[in-house]
């Protein structure tokens, strides 16, 4: 595949089971494939790029098209990792919102890479892999989108954009992977001002192999001039609950069934489910689909055994388990005490639990009610929803809680929205066209403040939380706090916590326990290189860009001297790209 166009625009969803990408010419969008490796000397292209590294120690000689000493990435290394967990790195995506500093694999016997190094690693191979498929360099890529949760947090978002540029590519735009599913949904369907009017809102429910995400869009009109705006309203927490969680539970449903199975036997029950999963949440008359589980051993036919899946077992542990019916009031069940080192996965699989969740706290944010909000139109996505029972189920909950209609907006491609999206979101960002769904801090960020108190033997100082950003502020606002002062001493290394809170407050509001009321998301710091006598009196200003990047520093009350607040963040390793 070859192309002569010379400008070309960038949609990259650096998803957390799967990644791919898409490019525009600023008229037509379409994906690209991706070569990658499927084993020691094989090579498969495919439009979807599994996000899976693992650590090569024993395979020589492995080339690509554009690399003749490749790390191991995609098809082959999620292959691998069935067998070797302990050799190879999966959901990186997820770890830059938790431990973006912690080397990955948890406690493996070599070295490991930080999930911001592996997301290089990752965004590299699909641009090489971009540039090889269709003979257009780097001076020929106009603009690069890259999706991210629309629950990322600002350092989760730094690395991912810092992790693009380690890549290659220069002034990455990021954008929420709901609004460019949302956004995919736009161009196709250039008449969406006559089929949404001033008053509807979107529900985006969007359930991918790792993770689900909800987004709501409202529809107003502009005082001015009549037309309709778009703005996206509220996000969900990051859940990390999809459809690899559906593939893992039907596995240990049927090993229970069938009885104990060895260690390859259940690897390959595990490569077979997912199958089996979308055959039987497909409309059909079959009322099976047959699984054949092969191990290891001398004897081929003593080694082979054969299972039945029903679609009265899918039924049950699919729907009933993952998208249960219930009532508006309903509130997941959260984890407690201790936990290993890892992901924080959800504990309570029902993921209309979250959705109701999600959908009482927008009510309480946007209208200052404790009922439910109730959307006007949803728009699936994912592959999940490919399965027409489990979009049903969604729709006959939400409308039970609404007890009103529910407009489906229909997604041509629930698998690539979210890559077509980012390259249509980037391509109208380059032409400079006014269509764009506006978004707001979708959390309140807090500062943490040492009370000022004494000091008492044994007893900790509370942290304050003070607001420098509140939830809603919009794309492009600054603030500033100049009323509170604050004392710096040069030639210091200062540090806050920054907390969040999906709960909406004021600019400068003051949370007396930030550490118990507020969650934490991660530290900022910098270095005072004033040696001066006295202190430095300061106040805070906040910048949150058209990116939707936050940016905290402190200002000199009498003075021209600013010093930003970094996050921070452990040194990276040098890296093959």
């Amino acid at each position: 595949m070859t192309t002569n166009i010379t400008t070309n625009i960038i949609g990259i969803d650096l998803g957390t089971s799967h990644s791919s990408l898409a490019v525009s010419n600023g008229e037509q969008t379409s994906l690209v494939a991706i070569p990658q490796l499927s084993g020691a000397h094989e090579t498969v292209t495919d439009a979807l790029f599994p996000s899976a590294y693992f650590h090569n120690q024993e395979y020589q000689n492995l080339s690509l098209p554009w690399d003749q000493n490749p790390p191991l990435l995609g098809r082959w290394a999620r292959d691998l990792a069935l067998t070797n967990p302990e050799r190879a790195i999966l959901s990186a995506k997820s770890w830059l919102c938790y431990k973006g500093d912690l080397r990955l694999p948890p406690r493996a016997e070599w070295q490991g890479l930080t999930a911001k190094e592996v997301s290089t690693l990752f965004l590299s191979h699909l641009m090489k892999a971009f540039e090889y498929q269709t003979g257009a360099g780097p001076e020929h890529i106009t603009k690069v989108a890259i999706t991210v949760p629309a629950s990322f947090d600002p350092m989760a978002r730094q690395l991912t954009e810092e992790a693009a540029i380690a890549a290659g590519i220069k002034e990455p735009l990021l954008i929420e992977e709901p609004l460019a599913a949302f956004y995919a949904w736009l161009a196709h369907n250039p008449d969406w001002n006559k089929q949404l009017k001033t008053g509807d809102s979107v529900l985006v429910c969007d359930v991918g192999g790792g993770t689900s995400d909800f987004s709501l869009i409202v529809v107003s009109e502009e005082p001015d001039s009549g037309e309709l705006r778009l703005d996206r309203i509220a996000v969900g927490r990051h859940l990390l609950l999809g459809g690899d969680n559906m593939d893992l539970a039907l596995a240990h449903s049927l090993q229970a069934k069938q009885g104990e199975l060895d260690h390859w036997q259940f690897i390959s029950l595990q490569q077979q489910v997912r199958k089996a999963k979308e055959f039987l949440l497909s409309p059909g008359d079959e009322p099976t689909y047959p699984i054949s589980i092969t191990g290891r051993g001398s004897s081929l036919f003593a080694q082979t055994l054969r299972l039945d899946v029903s679609r009265e077992d899918i039924a049950e542990l699919i729907v009933n388990g993952f998208f249960p019916h219930v009532d508006a009031l309903a509130s997941p069940r959260r984890s407690s005490g201790l936990q290993t080192i890892g992901l924080p996965y959800e504990h309570d699989p029902a993921i209309t639990k979250h959705l109701a969740c999600f959908l009482r706290q927008a009510s309480v944010n946007t209208q200052g009610e404790g009922k439910i909000f109730k959307p006007s139109h949803i728009l699936f996505n994912g592959g999940v929803f490919k399965a027409p029972i489990l979009q049903k189920r969604v729709i006959e909950c939400v409308k039970e809680w609404n007890e009103s209609n529910l407009t489906v907006l229909k997604n041509p491609d629930l698998d690539h929205a979210v890559t077509l999206g980012a390259a249509h979101y980037a391509a109208l960002k380059v032409s400079g066209q006014k269509l764009r769904v506006r978004t707001a801090a979708s959390r309140s960020y807090y500062i943490g403040l040492e009370s000022n108190q004494l000091a008492i033997p044994g007893i900790k100082p509370k942290v304050q939380g003070l607001c420098v950003l509140p939830q809603g502020a919009e794309e492009g606002s600054a603030f500033e706090l100049s009323q509170q002062e604050f004392a710096l001493w040069g030639g210091e290394h200062v540090s806050f916590q920054l907390f969040a809170s999906e709960a909406r407050a004021d600019l400068g509001t003051l949370i007396s326990d930030a550490e118990k009321d507020l969650e934490a998301v991660s530290s900022l710091a910098c270095q005072i290189d004033d040696n001066g006598q006295g202190p430095i009196p300061v106040f805070l200003q906040t910048d949150y860009d058209e990116t939707g990047k936050l940016r905290i520093a402190m200002r000199e009350s009498s003075g021209p001297r600013h010093w930003d607040l970094n996050f921070q963040l452990r040194e990276d390793s040098d890296i093959k790209k």
